[in-house]
């Protein structure tokens, strides 16, 4: 009997293990998937990027439209000041000339023109009055004279003024020039960039496709691998079966011709009888010690090895409900995996089970505990998964990337494959 039990038990073995495969996943492909989503938010990036550069190089290039009309303008306001400058420069030199003409005149005829001006005049009042009219007419020409000096230097003030802007603004032309220059450098660039990125997108979802692919046929083959054992070990089993009823019927045979030989025969035929049958007796015994020893560690349920009380290890996981989950993580608040949760909760309390950093090396751990003599804090061990009892029917996990660290699931939300204590 112990024999099928054990043969059924390798069968469900099998079957789960097939069923538990697309879950575990394969860390290639999620490394692959892992970098498409890389090479698409870096894509994205650069795709911003660009755009930041194109509004840059236009706003440089209205900068520089703003800039060529404003030279433009500068251009023809010193051309007019260049000609106002001219213009004013005759007008200065014509009036110096007709105020040098008449003070040379005045000069030359001065007392001449004075006792002229006194016999002419009707009276005192009258020559005055002309004396008067002659320095006025002097006074005029020297304030006019000044007046086209000083028009002449404003002017030539102003066209020094616009000659240096427009060295500035031919200046930050040339700087906004190779602005320009820069930012169409940078954008063919980071087209290139972007172009690349599509190449390496191309190459990483065909390589992802490849994995898939691959995976899916491995996942099939170790289907068909599995229901081929799964097909072997039943007609392994069936074949078993038949030989147990085979020796059954022999056996009930043999017990019904001892009864009959016992009722005919004296006390020394039932010793020989018994010594012809102490091989199907011992083998017997065997059979009922290998199912007592089987039915003890069902029934385990090992004493506590540390002062730790399970509760403590349960409750003190049950504070990181809510954190992260992260594959091939080992912290308990910024994420860590299944495995790695269980081992630093116990590192809390002194347990080191670094050396068994897996879901299948922690079946071996500590000692096996039987199903119905689960406690709080003992690890149960599933197919690709492990987590650590809370009490209640419930375990505490770090059950995925989405769930993150969790003790809301049932302690059979998977077919157990060990129960363990450590402390």
């Amino acid at each position: 009997m112990h024999i099928r039990t054990r043969a059924f038990r390798t069968i469900a073995a099998v079957v789960a293990l097939v069923l538990v495969l697309p879950l575990v996943g394969d860390p290639m492909t999620a490394h692959a998937a892992k970098s498409i989503k890389e090479l698409e938010k870096s894509k994205k990036q650069v795709q911003g990027e660009i755009t930041q550069l194109d509004n840059q190089l236009v706003d440089i290039l209205s900068d520089i439209n703003v800039l060529e009309a404003n030279i433009a303008q500068n251009k023809a306001d010193i051309q007019d000041a260049k000609d106002e400058l001219k213009a004013a420069k005759k007008a200065e030199a014509r009036q110096y000339r007709d105020m040098k003409g008449r003070m040379k005149y005045m000069y030359e005829h001065e007392q001449k023109s004075v006792f002229t001006m006194l016999i002419e005049s009707g009276s005192i009042a009258e020559f005055l009055s002309r004396v008067e009219y002659a320095r006025s007419v002097y006074e005029y020409d020297r304030m006019l004279l000044a007046s086209y000096e000083a028009t002449t230097e404003a002017i030539a003030d102003l066209k020094n003024t616009l000659e240096e802007t427009r060295t500035n603004l031919q200046a930050q032309e040339s700087q906004l020039q190779a602005k320009q220059d820069f930012l169409s450098a940078l954008i063919s660039t980071k087209k290139t960039e972007l172009a690349d990125f599509d190449q390496q997108l191309a190459r990483a979802r065909e390589e992802a496709a490849r994995r898939a692919a691959e995976k899916a046929r491995r996942e099939a083959e170790a289907r068909a691998r599995a229901n081929a054992e799964a097909v072997t070990r039943q007609r392994q089993l069936e074949e078993q079966r038949r030989r147990e009823e085979e020796q059954r019927r022999q056996q009930e045979a043999q017990q019904q011709q001892a009864t009959a030989r016992n009722d005919e025969v004296d006390e020394e035929d039932e010793i020989d009888y018994d010594a012809d049958n102490a091989d199907y007796v011992e083998e017997e015994e065997e059979v009922q010690e290998e199912t007592k020893e089987e039915t003890k560690e069902e029934s385990s349920n090992p004493a506590p090895s540390t002062s730790v009380s399970g509760s403590s290890v349960a409750g003190y996981a049950a504070q990181f409900v809510g954190n992260p989950y992260k594959w091939g993580g080992n912290s308990l608040t910024s994420g860590c995996d299944c495995s790695g949760f269980v081992v630093q909760v116990y590192s809390h309390f002194g347990v080191n089970l670094s050396g068994s950093r897996s879901s299948g090396a922690l079946t071996g751990v500590g000692k096996s505990v039987s199903y119905e003599n689960i406690q709080p804090g003992d690890i149960v061990c599933y197919s690709g998964h492990v987590a650590i009892y809370a009490g209640g029917g419930r375990i505490v996990e770090a059950q995925s990337t989405k769930a993150g660290i969790t003790s809301n699931r049932s302690v059979t939300c998977k077919p157990i494959v060990a129960i363990r204590r450590v402390v």
